[in-house]
């Protein structure tokens, strides 16, 4: 992945269920700390070639860890969360 600004939108690998409500969906992905789990808004998830992403939003980076504003209620987490350069995509 190329330079990345704070602001800038990535697309994190999610795993992805029915929510509650049609609108919203359960995902869980991978952080460095482990796996974050939650709901999101269904249009906060995108796929691409079978595979789901959840949209995060650069906070930070430092080296190979970026940390993200994922946009949701989560169990683990305010939304907060360090995923690893290599597993995110441009948005």
């Amino acid at each position: 992945m190329g330079t990345l600004n704070v602001g800038d939108a990535i697309r994190i690998p999610c795993e992805v269920k029915p929510g509650p409500f049609s609108d919203e969906k359960f995902v869980s992905f991978e952080t460095v700390d482990g796996i974050i789990s939650g709901f999101v808004e269904a249009n906060e998830i995108q796929e691409r070639d079978s595979r789901f992403f959840v949209t995060g939003i650069v906070k930070e980076t430092s080296g190979e860890r970026i940390v993200v504003v994922v946009r949701g209620s989560f169990f683990q987490t305010n939304g907060i969360a360090t995923v690893d350069r290599t597993t995110a995509c441009a948005a």
